[in-house]
This record gives C-alpha cells, sequence and structure tokens, in this order.
C-alpha cells in the first residue's frame, strides 16, 4: 500500500534523542519510503527540563531535510511531540512550538503514570482553546490500558487516539498488542505512526505494520488509519 502517513516520529537530526546527524535521517527517510509511507510530519520532543530544543535549531534542520529529500517521493511537514504540561496552550498560542503541520491538531504526550484527572484536564484545556488532542502511544499510559471507558470519554470529547507500529505488530509485547487489538476491535484507534528514533533499536516498521492490519483488519481499515484520517491533518488549515 502506497501513500502512508507517519505523524509520529524523531527523524529530524540533532534535535532530541532521535536521529544523530543528517545521514541517519535520510537513512531513516529512505526505510519510510520503502515501506510505502510518502507524507511524514517530524515531532522532535518538547518536554519541560528534558527536551527543549531551541526552535531556530528545528527549523534550520527542517530546512535542511527538507532541501535533501526534494528529489524524493516524500513530503515532510513539521511538528511536536508536545509533553503536557500547565502552559501549553499559552506555548501553543504564542506559536512557541508547532502543532502538526500548521493545523489545529496537537500530539500530546503524558507519562505513563498521568492520572486519569490530569489527562483529562489537560485534554479539555487544549480543546476549551481550539487545539484538537491527538494522544500519543496510548498503549504506554496505565490510566488508559485498563479502562476503555475513559478512552470512550476522551474521544466524546474530541481527542483522537495514536498508537505506535511497533505495539500493534508485538514488539512492545504481548499485553500492548492486546490492548491495541481491543482498541480497533471497539473502533477507538485514529492512527499509527513510527514513532521512529533511530535505524535499530527505535527503528520505523509501518511496513509490517501496515501488512499486518491488512491481514488481521481488512484493507478499508487499514487505508483509513494509516491514510485517510492523518490526511486531513495535513488538509486542515488554521
Amino acid at each position: 500500500m502506497r501513500d502512508l502517513y507517519d505523524i509520529h516520529c524523531h527523524i529530524l537530526p540533532g534535535v532530541d534523542d532521535g536521529a544523530k546527524d543528517m545521514d541517519m535521517a535520510l537513512s531513516m527517510i529512505e526505510k519510510e519510503i520503502d515501506a510505502g509511507v510518502e507524507t511524514i510530519i517530524l515531532t522532535p520532543h518538547f518536554r519541560k527540563e528534558m527536551f527543549e530544543p531551541d526552535m531556530e535549531d528545528i527549523w534550520s534542520a527542517y530546512d535542511t531535510l527538507v532541501d535533501e529529500t526534494r528529489n524524493r517521493n516524500i513530503r515532510l511537514y513539521l511538528g511536536c511531540e508536545f509533553h503536557a504540561n500547565m502552559e501549553m496552550v499559552e506555548t501553543l498560542d504564542r506559536d512557541l512550538r508547532p502543532t502538526l503541520a500548521d493545523s489545529r491538531y496537537v500530539l500530546t504526550e503524558f507519562s505513563s503514570s498521568s492520572t486519569r484527572a490530569f489527562i483529562k484536564e489537560r485534554a479539555d484545556a487544549l480543546l476549551t482553546a481550539g487545539y484538537y488532542p491527538i494522544i500519543a502511544h496510548i498503549e504506554r499510559y496505565r490510566a488508559l490500558r485498563k479502562d476503555f471507558d475513559f478512552i470512550a470519554d476522551l474521544i466524546e470529547m474530541g481527542c483522537e487516539m495514536q498508537v505506535n507500529a511497533d505495539a500493534v505488530i508485538g514488539r512492545n509485547g504481548l499485553g500492548a498488542q492486546r490492548f491495541c487489538k481491543k482498541l480497533m476491535q471497539e473502533d477507538m484507534l485514529h492512527y499509527v505512526a513510527s514513532d521512529a528514533h533511530n535505524l535499530r533499536g527505535r527503528a520505523s516498521h509501518m511496513g509490517e505494520c501496515c501488512e499486518y492490519l491488512k491481514k488481521h483488519m481488512g484493507r478499508l481499515y487499514t487505508s483509513r488509519i494509516m491514510r485517510d484520517n492523518p490526511s486531513k491533518i495535513v488538509e486542515t488549515l488554521r
């Protein structure tokens, strides 16, 4: 399957714990292209006191990567994996960190130990301010793993759910895979993304995930999760 989207990855070089340099970034992009990915939203971390890369460095790396891939069949957009904090709405309103592809969608990360109350309050704050939270790799959060009613509540509020390809195909353990399978069966999943950081331990497995989804969920479902849903992000203007 072609024209896949990857809306969560750490391919942008030298700005977080993802690609170390431009050569690695280009190799990671080649792997994505080989898997059928034609649109990537680059989402470097923003987490206070851990990942606070300078936006000038991010834009410089982005512009260089776009230039280096100009002759390849790939569309690159900039975003951010935003670790939730109490100032996130103000940060976004002031354009201090980017949304996904200059849309109103925000890839929102929590800690594995974040409480239901904190997740719901931060999601509500984003929604009230006119942003649309896409909750990153929800298979990691204890508050969600065993509470599908809470997931349903978040979706009803206006949130959308993303899981990592590795979790879907079993590379993150049987428990995470079972969670993803139930999530899909209950029609509570909106996006699958690579969350790729490198070429080995945390490489992109989007192609393998695509084949898994086609086999277990069918081609139409696979197209919806890996192509149709994410396409609306880059088509939505602020």
